[in-house]
This record gives C-alpha cells, sequence and structure tokens, in this order.
C-alpha cells in the first residue's frame, strides 16, 4: 500500500512538472486581425487551428487574445506573442500607449514578439503605432514596396529557419534595420527582419503578413495576379511560421 501511495505521488509530480514545463503562445485578435473587407475572406476560423497545432508541434500549448489589452499583466507567463497584421485599416484597432509601452517591455525583459504589419492599402501603419513599438530596437516600417503582386519571397537558413523556404509575398511596405531573415525575389527588399537581445529578449518583424495568415500554394506562378483568386507563389508558409515559433520559444 505504501508503494502505491509513492507511485501515484511521482506521477503526480510528473504530472504538475509536465504542466509547468508547457510553454504558452499568445495569438492575438483584438486588433482587427484576420478580418477582410471582403466577406467570405476572413482567414481566423482556418488560422487558429492551425497554430493551435504548430504551437503544440514545437512544445506549447496556444491561447488566443480576443479583445483583452495588451498590458504587462497579460503577458505574464507568455513565452511568445504573435500579432498578425489587421487587413483593413477601417477595421484596425490602433495600439493604445498602455500596449506599445507592455510590449517594448515585454521584449526587453526577455519575451519574444513576432509581430507582423503590411501595406498601407490594408493597415495604416503610422496610426496603428507599430513604429513605436519597433524604433527601440532599430527597426522601422514604412512606404510601400514598389513592386506588382505576387513576387514572393524566400529565408535564409540561419539561426531561426531550418531551410531556405519559399514563401509568399505580394503588397508589403518597406522594412529597415534588424537582421535580414527572409528577402523579396525581386531587388531584395526586406521581408522578414529580427534582434535578439542579451537576456533572450527577442523580436521579429515582418513587412507583409501573408506567411503569417499561411497563404501560399505549390502550384502558385509568381507573377501571377488575379485579386483574391490568385494561387499565391510560396508553399513553405507553415514550415517557416513552425521554425520562428520555435526560436521565439528558444532561451
Amino acid at each position: 500500500m505504501m508503494m502505491k501511495k509513492v507511485f501515484i505521488c511521482f506521477v503526480a509530480m510528473l504530472a504538475v512538472v509536465s504542466v509547468q514545463a508547457q510553454k504558452t503562445i499568445m495569438f492575438d485578435l483584438s486588433h482587427g486581425q484576420c478580418r477582410d473587407v471582403y466577406e467570405g475572406y476572413e482567414t481566423y476560423p482556418l488560422v487558429v487551428p492551425a497554430y493551435t497545432e504548430m504551437a503544440a508541434e514545437v512544445g506549447a500549448h496556444l491561447v488566443v487574445n480576443e479583445e483583452a489589452e495588451i498590458t504587462s499583466k497579460l503577458l505574464k507567463g507568455v513565452d511568445v506573442l504573435v500579432m498578425l497584421s489587421p487587413l483593413s485599416n477601417k477595421l484596425q484597432k490602433d495600439l493604445t500607449d498602455v500596449e506599445k509601452e507592455a510590449l517594448v517591455k515585454y521584449v526587453k525583459k526577455g519575451g519574444s514578439l513576432i509581430f507582423f504589419v503590411d501595406d498601407n492599402h490594408r493597415v495604416d501603419v503610422e496610426r496603428y503605432g507599430a513604429n513605436d513599438v519597433f524604433r527601440p530596437f532599430g527597426i522601422e516600417v514604412g512606404k510601400d514596396v514598389p513592386l506588382p503582386g505576387n513576387v514572393g519571397a524566400v529565408s535564409f537558413k540561419n539561426e531561426i529557419f531550418k531551410e531556405r523556404y519559399e514563401i509568399p509575398y505580394s503588397g508589403a511596405c518597406l522594412m529597415t534595420g534588424g537582421t535580414p531573415a527572409s528577402v523579396c525575389m525581386e531587388e531584395g527588399y526586406l521581408h522578414g527582419t529580427y534582434v535578439q537581445l542579451k537576456n533572450g529578449g527577442k523580436l521579429f518583424v515582418g513587412g507583409d503578413t501573408m506567411v503569417g495568415l499561411l497563404l501560399g500554394y505549390p502550384d502558385g506562378e509568381r507573377k501571377s495576379f488575379n485579386r483574391m483568386e490568385t494561387r499565391w507563389w510560396g508553399k513553405d508558409s507553415r514550415a517557416y511560421m513552425t521554425d520562428l515559433l520555435a526560436w521565439g520559444l528558444r532561451k
């Protein structure tokens, strides 16, 4: 009987350790992300389940922030925060001063922030306030990239990405600063850039949110454009984002 009790206590302790060891990825939907002005093209019904699966693949669990203001209290215990870009400047909810301050502190204190913006046709970047989060880390976004649609981008094989991934890129904003992580297939414009602090804090910024929306097709043809019916070039979005989540969790 004593041995049975000891065994049960040991199993319970393992369960507690397992729960404590599991890391948390927060997926933000509180700023108008994953919603579109084109009815029927909202992406959150598909994207959130996919990120739940991807989080599990990298040893974490996903929580979704539907509408709460992002504060230091909300971010307590969050290992990685993922913020895709709003898809409509009419529907976007701008960052508050409280949120900007909390996000900067979060990275400086060792958190990992993965933050996508998009072209100004979709999101009013300055009004959104993204640069107030990026500038303290030497990154800035600006005007739109002067390129046609569906040109595609590729990642570098580096400390984040296991492979040279092919990813969609169509309509993006110009970016400066950070360490290049992925670049446009035309003229080498930055697609993704990052900084990593000595204490483990990380900031990744993407200038086009298509990869974060897990878009792209194996049969996509670069520079072929048919508005919402386009078969976007870039087959590796899920692998790209899975590696990005794993990097964010690494300490």
